[in-house]
């Protein structure tokens, strides 16, 4: 399907806008305790920051029911990764509201202090393993990152 210019750059905006919104709302999870509960409060925890990278991620999985499996592994990983300030994952939740995307199994944050620490995210071992381990389960995924460049 051919796309306009115009409709190109609405497809972005919306992209970036839904990105951001997700980050917000996390950022208020994160601020009630909901995304960063650990074992223990974690008072040292940073607030999610515009200064730092956003990486967000929407996965559709070919089997829903394996949801709790790819969270319960996210979960163990992503927390433990050097750099990574704040992580939240978790599934769709209805609000009642028509014009929110419904078409993902999971959606993951991950907010890094700094693009190097994003590099260094990218390239760890046990990030690049839960990645091979899951990506052939996902039908659709969809990334965005933004912040601080």
């Amino acid at each position: 399907m051919y796309m306009s210019r115009f409709q190109q750059l609405a497809v972005v905006i919306k992209n970036i806008f839904l990105a951001y919104a997700f980050a917000v709302v996390l950022s208020a999870c994160a601020a009630s305790g909901g995304a960063n509960a650990r074992a223990g409060a974690n008072s040292n925890a940073v607030k999610i920051s515009s200064t730092h990278v956003q990486h967000v991620v929407f996965v559709t999985l070919a089997n829903p029911s394996d949801a709790a499996a790819m969270k319960a592994d996210s979960d163990a990983v992503f927390p433990n990764i050097p750099g990574v300030l704040n992580y939240a994952c978790g599934p769709h939740i209805d609000v009642g509201r028509k014009n929110i995307r419904q078409d993902y199994t999971l959606g993951i944050l991950v907010e890094l202090s700094s693009v190097e620490a994003y590099r260094a995210y990218q390239a760890n071992p046990e990030h690049i393993a839960l990645i091979q381990k899951w990506k052939p389960k996902w039908s659709k995924s969809e990334m965005f990152d933004f912040g601080a460049p």
